[in-house]
Formats: structure tokens, C-alpha cells, sequence
């Protein structure tokens, strides 16, 4: 007999679905999702609603009339959004103002991430976008205009094309994020369209100023840090610096379908979609676990960035920690932080800049079905002996049963990523 665990997997795959995990019948084994989990899906006409009745704006048809070039920016591949269930809806508020297909492009804000792919864009935005509208993505290095410094020191220097359009819109969900306490809002400017060198200055100015705020407030945990975060408030200064007109921001369950959507002037409507993401993502798990499988499905190509959270719920003493990485196109091309080789990388990366295993996990497993050696070079030098990276789940159980036995209390947490 065993105990099984259903969990989603194969984001944005033709085989996305739950795949069931066996674990042994003797451990005493807890599933954790995030709060709002269970949130019905906004159905047509409920998307259509949140998006014709903005907050602290006129309706996008009205801000739309007489425009000549419409760019809209949203997000990419390491975010779960269902974009396509919202950009029908925003194409007809369009259309009611008179602008034409040929007026309208979509940018793709990738800040500093890899390029993506027709196949990415039809499954992000809808199979018969990219083939009706113009679809780019976004290159940091080169085409960039400077609009001068943010209160920060922070320069800002935005893609060409943004810049050149009269009417600016962003589209992007609301995730919690371990440097801007939620995304979306400000975050599809920077990192998302910003210059590679406004990023990196971004990243080193504010990032100081953020941690200080986050040890005077108290909070431990960067996810859902959002008031008073330097980060945060940084790139929505950015974002009014462009002269974002409409701001589309989804909250979305577990497989990226929208659960809820705040749409209309740039801070207003981010300031109310953080106040329902808070709550909504929240999880309670308590922090006295043998071993914690954190499942990465929103963002497992990101999957390494959730590590930390895994750990704090592995008991002091010392455990184990799992985390499920199933993503084909493996892990992301990060160019402000991965590697480029053995001894270079982008400018924020560093041999130190390797991530070091806490003291309370004893053993570390990465579970893939898609294996790229190159991420053993991922880990400090000194912690490897405490990693495994495994591409059978039996495999997995067998060493975790080897280290913990028949008795063990064991965390499942659905996505971690989010």
C-alpha cells in the first residue's frame, strides 16, 4: 500500500496535467496549497467586466480613441497566466475604439530572461495571435531610449519601440516574488522592458534599500514585502516615468486560470490586486517536517529561486529537502545572473553567488525528468556531497526511506513557486 499525492506538472507543455506520486503508507504525509486554491474561475463575462469597469481610469476604449500605435506588454514564459482567456477582451475594447490590427503589437517582457518562441507566444496570448499582430520580444542590449533617474539613482532606460507607441498597456499576473513582494504592476517596465544595464543598476541600488526596509519591518519572508519595498516602488516609478496608460493584472490559481482581475490606472489597479494576493496565496505549513517535497509547476524553470522557502519548513534539527522540477526546456537563461560557463556569467553572478545548503537540510534531491548536468555547477562547491539529482521517483523514495525509515512527517507543498 502506499499514500498518493497529486500534483500539476508539465507547465505549458501539450501534457500539462496532475500526475499522482506514491509515497509510503507508513509516513504521515500533509498536502499544502495556497489558500485561494479552490477560487472559482472568472468566467467570459466576469473578464469582461473586470476589464470594462477599471479602477481610477476611463475605460480603455475611451483611452484608446484617436491613438495611432498600441503596444501591449506582458509577460513571459516564467509566469503561469493564462493570458489568452484576457487579451480576446482587450482586442475588442480596442476594436470598439476604431483601432485597427495593423495598429496594435505585443512586446514580450523578458527583462533580462532568453528569448521565446512562436509555439511560446500561441500558448501565452492565443493560437491565432502572433499570426494576426505583431509579436516581439523584447532585447535588453541594444534599443533602449534613457528617460533620465528614478528617486532612487536608478537610471531608466526603456525599449525604443515601448517608447515610440501613444498608447501603453501592461498585462501580466500578480505572483508572490521573493524581491518585489508580488509582481506585475511596475515589474512589465522593470525588469520587463528595461535596458541590461538599467537592470543591473536596478537590482544593485534598490535591492540595498529593500533589505534594510525588510529588517525594520520585521519581515522575514520577501514574498508578499510589498509596502515599503524599494524594488516594488522603484519600478512603478519607472513605469509612470514610460507613461504606462492601462494596467491589466491577473490573480490566478494554480494552473494560471484567473481567479480574479484589476485592471485600469497603473498603481490603483497593482495596489488592489496586491491586497487580494496577499491572503490568496498565503500557506499555512508548520516548520517540524522530516522532509518537505516542494513541487514546482508555475515556475519550474525558475525552480532553484524557491529553494529557501522549501527549507524553513524543514525541522531544525535537520531533514530533507525535495524539490520536483519537471520542465522540458529546463531551467531558465538568466542573463543578469546565470552562468555562461565554468567561470563567467552575467554581471550579477558570481563563483559566490552559488546557492549554499543551510545547516538543517541534510540531504537535497532534485527530481527532473528532464536532467542537465550543468546544474550540479548551481550549488557552493562545498555543499554537493548533500545533493542528488534524480530522475526516477522511485529512486526518490528509496533515499529518502533510506535516510528517515518508515516513520517520517513529510510536507507536501503543491507549488511552491507560487
Amino acid at each position: 500500500m502506499s499514500k498518493v499525492v497529486r500534483l500539476p506538472q508539465y507547465k505549458w507543455s501539450d501534457h500539462e496535467r496532475e500526475v499522482e506520486y506514491h509515497l509510503p503508507d507508513s509516513w504521515d504525509v500533509t498536502t499544502y496549497n495556497f489558500a485561494g486554491a479552490n477560487r472559482p474561475v472568472l468566467s467570459p463575462a466576469q473578464i469582461k467586466v473586470a476589464i470594462t469597469t477599471p479602477i481610477g481610469s476611463p475605460r480603455l476604449k475611451d483611452l484608446a480613441r484617436g491613438k495611432k500605435s498600441v503596444v501591449i506588454i506582458f509577460e513571459d514564459m516564467t509566469r503561469p497566466a493564462r493570458l489568452s482567456r484576457v487579451v480576446p477582451v482587450l482586442l475588442e475594447e480596442l476594436a470598439e475604439a476604431n483601432i485597427k490590427n495593423d495598429q496594435i503589437e505585443f512586446i514580450c517582457a523578458n527583462g533580462t530572461h532568453q528569448d521565446w518562441t512562436l509555439d511560446d507566444f500561441k500558448k501565452k496570448l492565443g493560437a491565432d495571435v502572433p499570426s494576426r499582430f505583431l509579436v516581439f520580444n523584447h532585447c535588453p542590449f541594444m534599443n533602449c531610449t534613457p528617460l533620465g533617474k528614478t528617486s532612487y539613482g536608478t537610471r531608466v532606460e526603456v525599449n525604443t519601440e515601448v517608447m515610440s507607441c501613444d498608447l501603453k498597456i501592461t498585462l501580466s499576473g500578480n505572483l508572490m516574488h521573493g524581491s518585489y513582494g508580488i509582481s506585475g504592476g511596475g515589474k512589465t517596465v522593470m525588469p520587463g522592458v528595461s535596458s541590461y544595464n538599467a537592470i543591473a543598476e536596478h537590482h544593485m541600488l534598490t535591492h540595498k534599500t529593500f533589505q534594510q526596509n525588510r529588517r525594520q519591518t520585521g519581515f522575514v519572508n520577501e514574498r508578499g514585502f510589498t509596502q515599503g519595498n524599494s524594488m516594488a516602488l522603484d519600478a512603478i516609478e519607472m513605469a509612470k516615468m514610460v507613461g504606462i496608460d492601462f494596467s491589466i493584472n491577473l490573480v490566478q490559481n494554480n494552473w494560471g486560470e484567473p481567479v480574479a482581475i484589476f485592471a485600469g490606472a497603473l498603481e490603483a489597479a497593482y495596489w488592489t490586486a496586491v491586497a487580494d494576493a496577499k491572503p490568496h496565496f498565503q500557506v499555512s505549513c508548520p516548520k517540524d517536517n522530516d522532509i518537505v517535497i516542494a513541487n514546482t509547476f508555475a515556475k519550474a524553470n525558475e525552480a532553484f529561486v524557491v529553494f529557501n522557502d522549501g527549507v524553513q519548513y524543514v525541522k531544525p534539527s535537520g531533514g530533507s529537502l525535495v524539490i520536483i522540477a519537471n520542465v522540458s526546456s529546463g531551467q531558465l537563461v538568466h542573463h543578469l545572473y546565470s552562468a555562461f560557463g565554468k567561470n563567467i556569467g552575467g554581471r550579477s553572478w558570481s563563483p559566490s553567488y552559488r546557492l549554499e545548503i543551510p545547516g538543517n537540510i541534510n540531504h537535497f534531491i532534485f527530481y527532473s525528468e528532464f536532467p542537465e548536468a550543468k546544474l550540479s555547477d548551481t550549488i557552493a562547491e562545498k555543499d554537493r556531497a548533500k545533493v542528488s539529482y534524480l530522475t526516477n521517483w522511485i529512486d526518490v523514495v528509496l533515499s529518502l526511506q533510506n535516510w528517515h525509515g518508515d516513520n517520517a512527517k513529510i510536507a507536501v507543498l503543491t507549488d511552491n513557486t507560487i
